[in-house]
């Protein structure tokens, strides 16, 4: 078995990468750098909403809204300075380059046996397994008891969703040096803003939204 992180695209963003990647593989001679870019700002978007803002959706019903209101924060804030880069970053080009930078969207759009498309990556087993282990915990009523893992767990998921999402795609791209230099700045803006959050919102959850977090995040985990 191997264990994954995955969420469920719109509708939309999934055919808009299945046209894609049709398109490039039956060698279109049409450009596809336009459908390229775009699915490139939807994937960012639903990524942010998928991993912060609808998750604070779910949890402000259990209480105050101090850790919804530190996801949007910090939603909002990845999705300006992600919308910034990808303007600068991306732009014409044909599609020998496009189908180069396809090979991210080809690795994180998970097909996997009986179960629903999903853009997302593989998780290390032992970091599944301490997500499963809080959130079993948090499902038996002692969740305030287990912040510190579920922390720590969701800290070194932060760094390997930075390195699938962030990194794999930049490292697709024809870059240079200032541009490589602005996405360096702007992943170490991710990593700070993600993990000062991380570090602040779960101690700061009660009981009813740690199982909230737990419900909702444990729809994205999945083995196979």
């Amino acid at each position: 078995m191997t264990a994954y992180f995955g969420f469920e695209p719109t509708p939309t963003l999934k055919a808009d990468i299945e046209k894609l990647l049709a398109n490039l593989a039956n060698k279109s001679p049409e450009s596809q750098y336009q459908l390229s870019n775009e699915i490139a700002k939807l994937f960012t978007d639903e990524t942010i909403d998928n991993l912060l803002l609808n998750l604070g959706g779910v949890m402000q019903h259990h209480g105050d809204n101090e850790g919804d209101g530190m996801l949007k924060f910090l939603g909002g804030l990845l999705k300006t300075m992600m919308h910034g880069a990808l303007k600068v970053m991306l732009g014409k080009c044909d599609n020998a380059e496009v189908n180069k930078r396809a090979e991210f969207v080809r690795k994180r759009f998970l097909q996997l046996p009986n179960d629903k498309p999903r853009l997302g990556f593989e998780l290390p087993q032992d970091v599944y397994n301490h997500f499963q282990h809080a959130f079993a915990q948090i499902d038996a009523g002692n969740g305030k008891n287990f912040t510190k893992e579920l922390t720590d767990t969701m800290s070194m998921f932060t760094d390997l969703a930075i390195a699938a999402f962030f990194d794999d795609f930049i490292n697709g791209l024809n870059l240079g040096m200032i541009n490589r230099k602005m996405a360096s700045v702007t992943r170490a803006g991710i990593h700070k803003e993600s993990h000062s959050t991380i570090k602040k919102l779960i101690p700061s959850l009660n009981d009813a939204q740690l199982k909230d977090f737990a419900a909702y995040f444990k729809a994205m985990l999945v083995e196979r």
